[in-house]
């Protein structure tokens, strides 16, 4: 009996201690308490993860406890500690350089004469070449209605009346949140790119229009049993009109009823599916690469137009082994962003640029429509290789706008063809809709190697990856891969369509 017991304990432990458990931290200011996102944390040659928009990170199952990590994060010092010695919070020190401790022969360049040799020394500092690149990307998408009224003005519809149009309306979530996460391999540089897909998770949050389509389907039932020879319908904002006979209407309406389908037309529909995904990211990252801070007309035009800027030398911040100017920016002449940079003092190579919009990029306003670019922020941090060549760790980017409407509609049916002629059915609204919406993506990349000409060219885009999409947040379906850790509102995600799962 003894026997047996020592055998059964020594088979539940090693059971226990063979188990692969997951080592995730948070790091943190050791002074201010606050956590530091997007920090990198190295915990083998050419790997390592990202802290999220929390400063949460997670290292990879069976990572072993005598594993070291380095911690790094501009603005801080380097550290080096072994995992078994990881707490729930990891506290990093900011680094502190005085200027009597460096020793440098432009230390008193200006900002604007700093920026100058960043974009002077483009070419021999960024790494232009091909390469493959594991990449993790993130597109987040945020849809918020902050007012939305509509006052019916006159019905002669009895079915319509202000209780249901309420009734509709309520029915019309006010905020509503996306996410799709894409892991995969990317071949190329800043000017051609090919994707291999892996994996990718797509949190998908419909904008549930119900009310909406309920309103819309009444109307459409009204409108029907009141069309017939020589009738027509008018839908009216303010002096603007269109106009649609009966025969027209009809033949739009059933036009816009979906069409059974064969199996050969659904299993083409299913490849084209895959390939726009893989397509659309693809013109994303293409995009991205695009507007690399040194690129001509883009948006962000902090260094193509840097005469409109000032320039502030904070401070210098230690890189690793480098040391880095700490530059702050700001409009001096209307221009559109602030921000911060760090850029070496050896080889003025950018290693980070952080910026936000401080005013509208783009507004109009007309006949009770408008529209403004009102946000549009980010960051791009970049790491040296071996080679002292610059290349791009993370990229973050928000872009987003506000969009109004205050002005009348009015549905009219009518018979025969003049001005006067009689209104059969007739529906006045008085519409108040106020809604914004932020996209938002992050793409880190893990590690990185040298690609030739003729690889490059061989290499063929895929679309056998694994795609699901997920009413609530999975983490199982990243299971054994490095991902930047979901901040809690990914957590929380579910969906406002309860619906079974498609994959």
């Amino acid at each position: 009996m003894r026997t047996l017991l020592i055998k059964a304990l020594l088979l539940i432990s090693s059971s226990v201690f063979s188990q692969q458990f997951e080592i995730s931290a948070v790091l943190a200011d050791a002074q201010t308490k606050e956590t530091i996102p997007f920090a990198t944390i190295q915990y083998a040659e050419n790997k390592g993860v990202v802290t999220n928009d929390e400063g949460v990170f997670v290292l990879p199952e069976g990572t072993s406890g005598e594993t070291k990590i380095k911690v790094s994060s501009l603005g801080y010092e380097e550290i080096e500690i072994a995992v078994s010695d990881l707490k729930d919070t990891l506290f990093i020190k900011p680094s502190s350089i005085a200027l009597s401790e460096v020793f440098l022969s432009d230390k008193n360049l200006s900002g604007e004469e700093i920026v100058e040799r960043v974009l002077a020394k483009i070419d021999s500092n960024y790494n232009f070449n091909f390469s493959r690149k594991r990449f993790f990307y993130r597109s987040s998408f945020f849809n918020n209605i902050s007012r939305m009224d509509m006052e019916v003005e006159e019905s002669t519809i009895p079915e319509i009346d202000q209780k249901f149009v309420d009734n509709a309306l309520q029915q019309i979530p006010r905020y509503v949140d996306s996410y799709t996460e894409y892991l995969g391999d990317f071949y190329g540089n800043y000017e051609e790119q090919k994707i291999q897909l892996i994996k990718i998770a797509d949190l998908y949050n419909p904008t549930n229009e119900q009310g909406v389509e309920e309103l819309g389907k009444r109307m459409e039932q009204i409108i029907r049993d009141n069309l017939g020879e020589d009738t027509y319908v008018k839908i009216k904002s303010g002096i603007l009109g269109v106009k649609m006979d009966s025969e027209e209407f009809l033949e739009d309406m059933e036009s816009s009823k979906p069409k059974e389908k064969t199996p050969e037309e659904k299993a083409k529909d299913s490849i084209k599916k895959y390939e726009d995904i893989a397509n659309g990211l693809k013109s994303r990252i293409n995009s991205n690469l695009k507007g690399m801070f040194w690129k001509e007309d883009i948006t962000l035009d902090i260094f193509e137009k840097s005469r409109k800027y000032e320039f502030d030398v904070e401070g210098y911040t230690q890189i690793g082994n480098d040391i880095a100017y700490v530059i702050n920016f700001k409009p001096k002449r209307g221009a559109d962003f602030t921000g911060k940079m760090y850029v070496s003092t050896t080889d003025f190579g950018l290693y980070r640029l952080d910026f936000e919009n401080v005013k509208p990029l783009k507004k109009f306003k007309i006949f009770g429509v408008s529209n403004k670019e009102d946000v549009y922020n980010g960051k791009m941090i970049f790491e040296k290789d071996e080679k002292g060549k610059y290349n791009p760790k993370y990229i973050e980017k928000s872009a987003g706008n506000t969009f109004g409407v205050d002005r009348p509609l009015t549905l009219l049916v009518k018979k025969g063809s003049w001005l006067w002629n009689k209104r059969l059915k007739e529906l006045d609204l008085e519409m108040d809709i106020v809604a914004s919406n932020v996209s938002k993506y992050q793409w880190i990349i893990y590690d990185e190697e040298d690609l030739s000409k003729d690889a490059f060219a061989a290499v063929k885009t895929n679309i056998n990856f694994d795609y699901q999409k997920f009413k609530k947040y999975n983490p199982e379906f990243w299971d054994g891969y490095n991902i930047m850790e979901p901040n809690q509102a990914i957590k929380s995600f579910s969906s406002l369509d309860k619906s079974e799962e498609t994959k």
